[in-house]
Parts: structure tokens; sequence; C-alpha cells
């Protein structure tokens, strides 16, 4: 044991003294200049936040809870993001960072795929007594961004109808919120840490600091409602029609019966 442990000892000394002698002083500067600079860079972009909520959906798509795998990968780079906008706050100038971990919470409405939308878009438009039953038993929960009961119950997962907008609908959102804010028409969140389970239109208040980050959840919402609802219709005629079927059969037994 002790050979190998010196030969550890003199390799590490000789790697500190050679970064001694660069610009990087240490290698841990090293990494974080050459490795992880690029890695914030791309990974907190538009590019990186498009890839950041297809990769949560596309892995919540065969029944993989991915959110808090992918989230704890990212949220080291959203946090320097967020301590850069807390510090701008303090000095008194506009945030300089668009992608932070509170950027997702305004858009994950209902949970994972914005599923809030599709609750609300149900709850209004659906006829079949399946579809109707599920949102309502879901909405409490998803209020408080909590979507299982709509993920397994309706179901989303594994159906291969409803996973098209559950996968488009958070990059639609993440495109119209990035230019919103881009473009100053949206406060950019503060830093402010809010736990997931706050309800939307609070949390968009709370994060940014102004009542513009509410006027974008409620357009998220209404955006999200109307590219759920084509394929929402789809599988409620479906369910409609089953529930019809079953109710004649059901009809006609009983008059045998009779």
């Amino acid at each position: 044991a002790l050979i190998p442990a010196l030969l550890v000892m003199i390799l590490v000394l000789g790697i500190r003294i050679i970064f001694e002698n660069t610009h990087y002083n240490t290698i841990h500067q090293f990494i974080y200049e050459v490795v992880a600079t690029p890695v914030r860079h791309y990974g907190t972009s538009y590019f990186g936040a498009l890839m950041t909520v297809f990769s949560i959906t596309i892995l919540w798509s065969v029944g993989i809870n991915s959110g808090s795998m992918i989230n704890g990968i990212i949220r080291p780079l959203w946090m320097e993001n967020q301590t850069d906008n807390i510090a701008a706050i303090q000095a008194g100038v506009t945030p300089p960072h668009i992608i932070t971990e509170q950027f997702f919470d305004m858009i994950w409405m209902g949970g994972a795929g914005a599923t809030l939308s599709l609750v609300i878009a149900m709850l209004i438009f659906a006829r079949s007594k399946n579809m109707r039953e599920v949102a309502r038993l879901g909405a409490g929960a998803s209020i408080f961004n909590i979507n299982e009961p709509i993920l397994f119950g309706l179901p989303v997962i594994m159906n291969p109808i409803m996973l098209i907008p559950f996968n488009l609908v958070p990059l639609v959102l993440v495109t119209v919120q990035y230019a919103a804010m881009k473009i100053g028409a949206v406060a950019v969140t503060t830093g402010v840490f809010i736990p997931w389970t706050l309800p939307p239109v609070i949390s968009g208040f709370i994060v940014t600091g102004h009542l513009s980050g509410s006027v974008m959840q409620i357009l998220n919402l209404l955006i999200g409602a109307m590219l759920y609802l084509p394929f929402m219709r789809i599988v409620d005629k479906q369910y409609r029609a089953a529930e019809i079927t079953a109710r004649a059969e059901t009809d006609n037994t009983l008059a045998k019966q009779e």
C-alpha cells in the first residue's frame, strides 16, 4: 500500500507544481475556466434550456421521474446565475441571466409537461366521464405542481397521442418566455428561491418581483391549453365512444334479463 500511495503523492505534487507555473495557478481554476465556464454558458443558454425541458419530458414519457435527476446535474450552473442575479439586484442593476432554476419554475405549472394547462383544457372541454373524473381528481394536486394523477390516470405516460403535446408544450413555453424576458417585456428572475410546490401565478410574481411574471404564467397556461386541446379531444372521443358502447351493452343485457 505504501508504494501506490507514494506514487500518487508524487504525481499529485508534480501536477500542482506544473499548474503553479501557469496563469491558472491551480488545477481547480483550470477546470473552472476550461470545463465549467463553457458548460455553464451553453447549459444556461436558450438552447440549453430547450435541452433541459426536453430531457425531463422525454424521460417522463417512459415513466422515469427525471426532474430530480436532470435538475441535480444542472442546478450548480443555475445557482451561479442566481447568485449573479441577486448581486445585480442588490447593486440596483438589471439581472444579467435569464436562465435560472426559477425560470423553469415558471414553466413547470402543474408539474413536468406543464400539465396544469392540460387539466384546464380537460375541465372545460372534456365530454367523456373518464376524462372529466381524472381532471377533477387531479386538479387539486396540479395546482401545487404534482401531476402523477394526470400522468398515470389519463394516462399521459406511454400514450403516443398525449406524449406529443407533453414534449412539445414545454419547448414552446420556454421559447415564448425566453423571448419575452430577452426583449424586456417580462422581468427576469431575481434569483430568489421558492418551493417547487408553490402554485402558478403566485410563483411568477415572487421569482420576478414583478406583476409581469404572473401575467407570463397566465399566458403560458393559455398557450399550453391550446396546444394540448386538439390531442386531448382525440383521446376524449376515444373514451366517449368506449363509454357509449359499454352503456349500450349494459342496456342490452338488462333488456334481455327483463
